[in-house]
């Protein structure tokens, strides 16, 4: 500091041999023309350089602003349409279960019922085939009867040398019948086959 003191008037004394620098003299007619510029250049500058900036300033914090807020609701909306889609995901999966499952149980419905008809269908031929064996049987036991009918007969008109008439032959026969008793025979054949 004490070479600060001793150095200022040095300056000073330098500065007055060179003459006097107007600019770094104080002169109030210089300094009342700065700030009239000053102020011209201030007004110039909010005029047409702070009011349009400003306004950009403004358009830009409205437009951000405007941004975050649609992003905010596109992200409220992409919440919700992922909580629809999840919703919906549930209700399609269990749906297909449900579906699955019907499908399942009507296949095993369907397998009944055809196990159910192809049972009845083997009773019916079953019953068919007993029935074709019955009358089968029935039809062997009516030739047998003719044939032992007309066995008889010869054996008759053997034993007694001479032809008979309608109405004995009808006698001998039905006697024959009787006492050779052929139901027993069909039924015999019936349960063979």
């Amino acid at each position: 500091m004490g070479n600060l003191t001793t150095y200022l008037p040095l300056l000073q004394a330098e500065a007055e041999e060179e003459g006097s620098n107007p600019l770094l003299s104080a002169s109030p007619g210089l300094m009342i023309w700065t700030l009239v510029m000053f102020l011209i250049t201030l007004w110039i500058m909010k005029k047409y350089v702070f009011g349009p900036v400003g306004q950009m300033v403004e358009k830009r914090r409205t437009h951000i602003s405007e941004s975050i807020d649609e992003a905010e609701r596109s992200r409220d909306e992409a919440t919700a349409m992922l909580e629809d889609y999840r919703v919906r995901l549930t209700e399609a999966r269990r749906e297909a279960d449900g579906i699955r499952e019907q499908g399942r149980s009507e296949g095993e419905r369907q397998k009944a019922d055809i196990v159910t008809q192809a049972q009845a269908q083997r009773d019916r031929v079953i019953a068919d085939a007993q029935d074709q064996i019955d009358a089968q049987a029935r039809s062997a036991a009516g030739e047998l009867r003719d044939d032992v009918v007309m066995l008889a007969l010869a054996a008759a008109e053997k034993v007694t040398r001479q032809t008979l008439d309608e109405a004995q032959h009808r006698r001998l026969i039905e006697e024959a019948i009787r006492e050779a008793d052929l139901t027993g025979v069909a039924a015999g054949q019936g349960a063979a086959r």
